[in-house]
């Protein structure tokens, strides 16, 4: 891989660190941004990364560390000191430290909250006791923490003086002298506000907050909802501990929606809100045990699939036509059911739909399978008139379509609903589930229907 450097031409990192060693090629990389200077870095091995982030300043490989992928991150803190990982944690936000803190073990963990300073370390630790999932992991906590007998001007000369410390200027949160939130005031308002007026007859008092226990995806669909840019963290009696922001939810919901749609392959299951969701993150025994399950559970499921063929063995041999259409029965009601599933979850996800709906949307699900199913049946019964010229049995793959349309989008509206009423994760019922639950049962009502019509 080769880069271009400003004023200069293009290099290639690998050559330069052979040539010239370390130093010299930190002393180029220095004229870029800490996300280029991290994909520059891809191409050499591990001890190669070590060497030349080592001859960078701190800050910088601090932003390494930051924006590194799961597996150049894991090389580095393999091979990164207790003191050195404790500097760079320093030069980040509080909670990405955390964050990158709890990749090593107890031990190291235990090492660099000793190198780091107290204060530091203490804040970690408070974050360490949050859940996984929550806000609190995510909030910043260095945010305008103003008074109601503020006036503008003496807002603007607050934020001057702290500018440097400040994690975050969009938005002013007006306190009591206890620290209870009282207020928001964005800071473009104050721009076109009289300097003489004060911030408690300007704040917006309607304030949308959640507390620090709350689950990261929910705090996420708020800011969705609301449209806003962060979101006030409180505790128990509304005083002010931070504020999650927008840029944080993104990669929120980009993991959240790379879970439920591995869940939804039967990849993965279960509560894994802080798995690495990178392909390059696990190793192949990991990625077996995660496929392992879902693939024995959808084997034994299949099976069911093998008992309706055999115990139809007779019909079947009676009449051998029945079992051209097979593939396409059950291929049919298995697509139609995932595409539901999909559709009911993410409903569900968004709160589009709630438990006490569930009535409705098996009603709304059940009437689109209807139609469906008689717009294709429509197709298949002459398709099976034409393959077989028995139209008897163009009948029987014409009402079989029918039925198990409706069958598998009831099914796939009623399974997630019933998950979540529950409080399981939707997405753990997932589609390849749903799809070999209805292979079966379609099988089923295709041989009663052939039964009761064909005489078989």
């Amino acid at each position: 891989m080769t880069f271009a450097l400003p004023n200069a031409p293009a290099l290639e990192v690998q050559d330069l660190l052979e040539r010239d060693g370390p130093q010299a090629v930190a002393l180029q990389l220095l004229t870029l941004h800490p996300v280029e200077i991290t994909e520059a870095l891809e191409t050499l091995d591990h001890d190669e990364r070590f060497q030349v982030v080592s001859a960078l300043p701190i800050n910088i490989g601090a932003q390494i560390l930051l924006n590194a992928d799961s597996e150049f991150r894991s090389g580095l803190l393999a091979r990164v000191s207790a003191e050195q990982l404790a500097q760079m944690l320093d030069r980040l936000p509080i909670e990405h430290a955390t964050q990158i803190l709890e990749q090593v073990d107890d031990d190291r963990q235990t090492a660099v909250l000793a190198a780091a300073s107290p204060e530091d370390a203490a804040q970690m630790d408070a974050i360490r006791q949050c859940p996984a999932s929550s806000v609190g992991r995510l909030m910043v906590r260095l945010v305008p923490r103003v008074s109601p007998e503020m006036t503008v001007a003496e807002t603007f000369q607050y934020i001057r003086r702290r500018t440097t410390d400040l994690e975050t200027t969009n938005n002013l949160y007006v306190l009591d002298e206890d620290g209870v939130l009282l207020g928001v005031i964005a800071l473009r308002e104050l721009i076109e506000a009289d300097p003489r007026a004060h911030l408690g007859d300007l704040m917006q008092t309607r304030v949308v907050m959640v507390t620090a226990d709350t689950d990261r995806e929910e705090a996420a669909n708020l800011m969705s909802r609301y449209n806003f840019l962060g979101l006030p963290v409180v505790d128990g009696q509304r005083r002010l501990l931070g504020v999650v922001q927008v840029d944080d939810m993104i990669d929120v919901l980009i993991q959240e929606n790379t879970e439920d749609v591995l869940r939804l392959g039967g990849v993965s299951g279960g509560d894994d809100a802080e798995a690495d969701t990178s392909y390059w993150a696990g190793r192949i025994t990991s990625a077996v045990k995660k496929r392992l399950s879902w693939l024995l559970l959808l084997f034994v499921a299949g099976s069911f699939t093998s008992q309706v063929l055999k115990h139809f063995g007779t019909e079947l041999r009676e009449l051998v036509q029945l079992s051209f259409f097979v593939p396409l029965l059950i291929g049919t009601g298995g697509n139609a059911g995932s595409q539901t599933v999909m559709t009911v979850v993410r409903g569900l996800a968004l709160g589009e739909i709630r438990p006490r709906d569930a009535s409705r949307v098996l009603l709304r699900e059940t009437l689109t399978g209807l139609l469906l199913g008689m717009l294709l049946g429509v197709i298949a019964f002459f398709g099976g008139w034409v393959v077989t010229q028995d139209a008897g049995l163009g009948a029987v793959l014409g009402l079989s379509v029918v039925a198990v349309c409706a069958w598998s989008t009831c099914v796939g509206a009623l399974i997630p609903i019933t998950a979540h009423y529950f409080k399981v994760d939707p997405t753990v019922a997932s589609a390849p589930f749903i799809s070999t639950f209805v292979d079966a049962t379609g099988l089923l009502i295709y041989f009663l229907i052939a039964k009761a019509i064909l005489h078989v």
